[in-house]
């Protein structure tokens, strides 16, 4: 019995990497409510989540922070970015519903068209903050890099560790950790963005 309540023992790990976890998420929601700066939560809460995949033990308030701090300008134009693209993609999906009455052929196309550029952008955003988390670079190379990562992503037929969600409504994260591999399930609180995590490992 004293064994299991041990500090060091496999079930208190557990419960105390459980609770970083949900420090985690509940810091990552105060990042977020400027809105502005989701993109800057986002890549300090991915900055914390990689450590903790590699196996180590960080402070979360002290890491994520410092991460938040030093990705902030990077990650948030790209976050400004993405969401004006975002923006102007459902505008575009309300715009060709008026062709919908005019010429079925073509609002058929223009839909086809709008969905892939949204799939596009959805592979997108789930490399993009990764990304700004692990390495430091510039707006433009960051973003190059991250939709070549997207690119890629279509052809990557072996590699089954990708999550897709869609209409999310509470904030959670899941680490799975194998040394090299992490994969994460992040909820966004009240803004239905679709995105995932993908192994790391390429990070």
């Amino acid at each position: 019995d004293m064994k299991f309540w041990a500090i060091d023992s496999p079930v208190m790990r557990v419960l105390g990497r459980l609770g970083d976890i949900i420090i985690l998420n509940m810091i990552f929601v105060v990042g977020c409510i400027p809105v502005i700066t989701i993109g800057t939560s986002l890549s300090a809460l991915y900055a914390v989540a990689m450590k903790m995949a590699r196996g180590e033990d960080p402070s979360v308030w002290k890491e994520f922070w410092k991460a938040y701090k030093r990705n902030f300008r990077p990650a948030t134009i790209c976050w400004l970015v993405m969401a004006v693209i975002a923006i102007l993609l459902f505008v575009d999906f309300r715009i060709i519903g008026v062709l919908k009455r005019g010429s079925e052929s073509m609002y058929s196309i223009m839909r086809i068209v709008l969905a892939v550029i949204l799939g596009m952008w959805m592979l997108m955003f789930q490399y993009l903050f990764p990304y700004i988390a692990r390495f430091e670079n510039g707006i433009f190379a960051t973003l190059r890099t991250a939709s070549r990562g997207s690119a890629y992503s279509i052809y990557d037929r072996d590699r089954r560790l990708k999550c897709r969600i869609a209409h999310l409504n509470i904030v959670h994260i899941q680490i799975l950790c194998d040394r090299k591999y992490y994969m994460g399930v992040l909820w966004i609180c009240g803004t239905g963005i679709c995105t995932g995590v993908s192994p790391v490992q390429d990070f």
